[in-house]
C-alpha cells in the first residue's frame, strides 16, 4: 500500500512542474488525510472531520477527538494519529501559508518595480543623478541612471551608495 500511495503522489505531482503546485497539492492531500480519518474512523460526518483536519493544524493539536467518557483518557490510536498527523502537518501548513503569503507579496512587488521603473525622471531626479551620483560632467550616464532607478526602487540608500563610491575611489 504505502508504494502504491507513494507511485499516486508521484505521478500527480509529476503533473504540476510548478514547486508551488506541488506544495499546495500535498498540504491538499495531508488536509485530505485528515477529513479521510475523521470520517472513517472516528464516524465524524464531513463538516466535523473538516473541521478537525484543518483546526488540528491551525491550533497545533488543541483540536482532538474525543476523549473515552469511561476513563476520560484519549485511546491509544487517535492519540498517535493526533501526533503525527499534527507533527507532519503543522510544518506543512505553515511551509504552505509562507509560500502563498510569497507568491502574493511577489506580485506586489514586481508591480511596484515596475511602476517605479517606468515612471518618467523628474527634473529634480534627473538634476540629482547627472550631478551627484557617478559622474562629474552633468550628463546623465547609464550608471547614473542605473544607480537612481535602484535608489527610486528602495534596493539602494544614498548613505549605501556613498559608502560604496568611497570604497571603489580608495
Amino acid at each position: 500500500p504505502l508504494r502504491t500511495i507513494a507511485w499516486a503522489i508521484d505521478t500527480i505531482s509529476s503533473l504540476f512542474t510548478n514547486q508551488y503546485y506541488r506544495i499546495y497539492l500535498i498540504f491538499v492531500l495531508w488536509i485530505g488525510m485528515g477529513i479521510t480519518w475523521g470520517i472513517l474512523d472516528q464516524g465524524w460526518d464531513q463538516i466535523t472531520a473538516t473541521h478537525f483536519a484543518v483546526s488540528a493544524l491551525a491550533t497545533g493539536g488543541l483540536t482532538a477527538p474525543p476523549v473515552d467518557e469511561r476513563t476520560g483518557i484519549l485511546p491509544a490510536g487517535p492519540a498517535l494519529f493526533c501526533g503525527f498527523y499534527c507533527l507532519f502537518g503543522i510544518p506543512l501548513m505553515a511551509l504552505t501559508l509562507g509560500i502563498f503569503a510569497r507568491v502574493l507579496v511577489e506580485g506586489y512587488i514586481v508591480e511596484e518595480e515596475l511602476a517605479a521603473i517606468t515612471r518618467p525622471l523628474s527634473k529634480s531626479e534627473f538634476g540629482f543623478a547627472s550631478k551627484s551620483l557617478c559622474s562629474t560632467d552633468n550628463a546623465l550616464h547609464l550608471s547614473d541612471y542605473i544607480v537612481l532607478q535602484l535608489m527610486r526602487q528602495g534596493k539602494l540608500s544614498l548613505e549605501s551608495f556613498e559608502f560604496m563610491k568611497r570604497q571603489y575611489q580608495d
